[in-house]
């Protein structure tokens, strides 16, 4: 007997991206996804990105010796800080894998390693289960159950091959510790605040934040000394065979004056990209620089040529510009063609790009 083949269920309709690169997975299921370490330093880069007007310091001590504290955030010069501990578990968050955490810092700070927390975070991708939850909002109880549990969980845990027995002084420490600094942090909320900070578009994708319009500053005294005006002056002159050093010497020719006014547009569109690269992504991002280098050496060859003036030079290197095809750098999904002809500009201010040879 013939068989009909299964017809396989259907996947629902996929873009152009879905196919070229994959379905997109949700940042809460990529939260679940990572790594101990990655983890880790998502939770580092939400505290330095959403939470910076907290901290003069934030320093992740995570490792074999962290004594239970992963990462810190310092609030003042005196060594006040919030400590958050990363919980990378397959599951909500039971009382029983906090017990050895709280157990460290209850004797760290007993044997005086450290200081006590003013807030200590529990964060986990998956959050905390219902009865961590009541604990941790009923922190007296908490303390009640702690105590109950150190010789299971923390009296041959905090240590490695080294007993710590709950001494008459260590539980009198541990009478005098406020449990309401112990608390959670959602997993939702963490991804939401997570949003708001430039590092979330290079950890979870998704593309970059809106890029706005640039606003074109009043043309100043200041301005005209910058190199990049300066060799568009000397474009000029090379093209009427005329010097011309002013704005009002412009005005005779509508072609020139409307010309400046473009490119000057353009180089703060470029320096507006510029400024979205630093606010959008990761601070060590190279992105700007990385497509200015491209746009170099995509146009070089053709501004060295020979030309009839340093005017054609100018026209037939940004045609070259915007002529280019980037696909290898995050920033093209926002940039415009306004960016490349600013960034031949920016290439001429730095003098990497020069218009009329002398």
């Amino acid at each position: 007997m013939l068989l009909t083949p299964k017809k396989p269920e259907s996947i629902g309709l996929l873009s152009n991206s879905d196919i070229l690169f994959g379905t997109p997975i949700p940042a809460i299921d990529r939260l679940r996804l990572v790594s101990d370490s990655e983890f880790e330093d998502i939770i580092r880069e939400w505290i330095l990105g959403y939470c910076s007007t907290q901290y003069v310091q934030v320093v992740r001590a995570s490792g074999a010796n962290d004594k239970g504290r992963d990462v810190v955030g310092y609030f003042n010069s005196t060594g006040g800080y919030d400590n958050y501990q990363c919980k990378h578990y397959d599951h909500p968050l039971h009382p029983s894998d906090v017990w050895k955490e709280i157990g460290k810092l209850c004797y760290y700070t007993f044997d005086g390693s450290y200081q006590l927390p003013r807030t200590y975070y529990f964060v986990s991708p998956q959050g905390v289960g219902p009865t961590l939850l009541t604990l941790l909002e009923k922190h007296q109880q908490l303390k009640i159950e702690f105590v109950k549990k150190w010789d299971d969980s923390c009296k041959n845990g905090i240590k490695s091959h080294v007993e710590i027995p709950l001494t008459k002084e260590l539980r009198e420490h541990i009478e005098k510790i406020d449990f309401s600094i112990f608390k959670h942090t959602d997993p939702q909320t963490l991804i939401e605040q997570h949003k708001k900070t430039n590092y979330y578009a290079a950890r979870f994708g998704g593309g970059l934040k809106r890029r706005e319009r640039p606003i074109i500053k009043k043309l100043v005294d200041d301005e005209m000394k910058l190199r990049y005006v300066e060799q568009l002056f000397e474009a000029y002159s090379d093209y009427v065979k005329d010097n011309i050093q002013t704005i009002s010497e412009l005005l005779p020719s509508k072609e020139l004056f409307d010309h400046f006014n473009r490119q000057r547009e353009c180089f703060y569109w470029a320096d507006a990209l510029n400024q979205f690269s630093r606010d959008s992504l990761p601070p060590e991002n190279t992105c700007f620089e990385d497509l200015k280098e491209e746009i170099f050496q995509g146009v070089v060859d053709i501004s060295n040529s020979i030309h009839q003036s340093g005017y054609e030079n100018v026209q037939q290197t940004i045609q070259e510009a915007k002529r280019l095809t980037i696909q290898s750098n995050a920033l093209i999904a926002v940039a415009q063609i306004q960016d490349k002809i600013g960034i031949c500009h920016h290439l001429a201010n730095e003098n990497r790009l020069t218009w009329v040879r002398k």
